[in-house]
C-alpha cells in the first residue's frame, strides 16, 4: 500500500474517527520503535563481559579513534 492510498483512506474517515486513527498510528510507531530496540538488549553477564573487554582493550592501548567511533555510531543508529 502506498502513502497516497493510506492518506485517501484517512481522508474518507468520518471526523469523529480521526482521534482513534491518530492514536492507533502512534501505537504502531511505538511498536516499531520497540522492535528496533529489542536488538539492543543483552543480559547482565553479556553487558559485563563487553564492558570488561572494552576496559582491557583500553588498558592495552587497543582503542578506536573518536572520529571513527562516532561514524560507527551514526551508521548503526541512523
Amino acid at each position: 500500500m502506498s502513502y497516497e492510498a493510506l492518506v485517501e483512506k484517512v481522508k474518507a474517515l468520518p471526523e469523529v474517527c480521526l482521534e482513534d486513527a491518530y492514536k492507533y498510528m502512534q501505537f504502531l510507531l511505538y511498536q516499531y520503535e520497540q522492535e528496533k530496540m529489542v536488538a539492543l538488549y543483552e543480559s547482565d553477564e553479556e553487558f559485563e563481559a563487553r564492558m570488561n573487554e572494552g576496559f582491557n582493550d583500553m588498558i592495552e592501548g587497543r582503542v578506536t579513534p573518536l572520529k571513527e567511533t562516532f561514524e560507527d555510531i551514526k551508521k548503526r543508529f541512523a
